[in-house]
């Protein structure tokens, strides 16, 4: 079990390290991802697989790495816009997507728990959307979007790919780090150093939250690891929100999270 809070905790830094520099005006954090790739580029070239790959597996890691970054602006936007709680939420709950996909083009089936699982986290949104705050709202549902689909890239390689994993997450981060690196020389931003050092720092929890979450698989069923984890970010990132960032709930705000953590328990049953 300890593994898996090792994941959460690494997850929840990751989320208040984005708002830090987010909240800092005339930061342009495109330095900070760069970091962040080059090192989980690093990371996975030490770990690729020999076996034989395919052109799918390249252009789909190229299509998929495009994804993780603007994810991860859009991620990064959202938690200063919404706060950390709902940002990692809709994230999490973004997880709706990838089912669906599997549904309409893999033939895969859902069960009871799980359909409620997805019309309460549907409901969660809907609290969200008011008149009066629709910009926040836009924020949450373009993160949602981009979130589920960067999540089903997984499933979709699993059943369209060559089945070399390694070589198809080293092609995503590689993919990333060269879009950021040409958004970083065509938008002419300047590269900061010590803005890239601050990005060499958040991968090192964004690639072993992976780490930790894979070696707790070992030791806990994966139907008792995939909700504990879930609801465990969103939980330390309300508490976040409300200790660190001085954000106070009002009731819809509550009624949100309990929906939240409710729906993310049973779409992982």
């Amino acid at each position: 079990m300890l593994y898996l809070w090792l994941s959460v905790l690494c997850s929840v830094l990751i989320a208040n390290f984005l708002m830090v520099f987010g909240r800092k005006k005339g930061i342009n954090t495109m330095p900070i991802f760069l970091g962040n790739y080059f090192i989980a580029t690093v990371f996975s070239a030490f770990s690729l697989n020999p076996a034989p790959s395919s052109g799918f597996d390249v252009s789909f890691g190229m299509l998929t790495g495009a994804f993780f970054l603007i994810n991860f602006w859009v991620y990064q936007k959202c938690i200063v816009v919404n706060g950390l709680s709902l940002s990692v939420g809709a994230m999490r709950i973004a997880m709706i997507l990838p089912i669906v996909i599997s549904l309409i083009f893999f033939g895969e089936t859902l069960g009871v728990v799980n359909i409620l699982g997805i019309a309460l986290g549907l409901m969660a949104f809907g609290l969200k959307a008011e008149p009066g705050a629709m910009r926040n709202f836009l924020w949450i549902m373009l993160l949602f979007v981009i979130s589920g689909f960067s999540d089903a890239s997984m499933k979709i390689f699993k059943e369209l790919g060559s089945g070399n994993e390694s070589f198809f997450v080293f092609m995503v981060f590689c993919s990333a780090f060269v879009y950021t690196l040409g958004s970083i020389i065509l938008g002419k931003i300047a590269f900061s150093p010590k803005l890239v050092l601050y990005g060499l720092v958040l991968g090192i929890p964004n690639r072993y939250s992976t780490v930790f979450f894979l070696k707790g698989l070992d030791q806990v069923p994966a139907a008792i690891a995939y909700p504990i984890v879930a609801v465990s970010i969103v939980l330390l990132s309300i508490i976040s929100d409300i200790f660190l960032w001085k954000r106070r709930p009002g009731g819809k705000d509550l009624l949100l999270w309990i929906l939240l953590i409710i729906s993310l328990i049973l779409l992982n049953l």
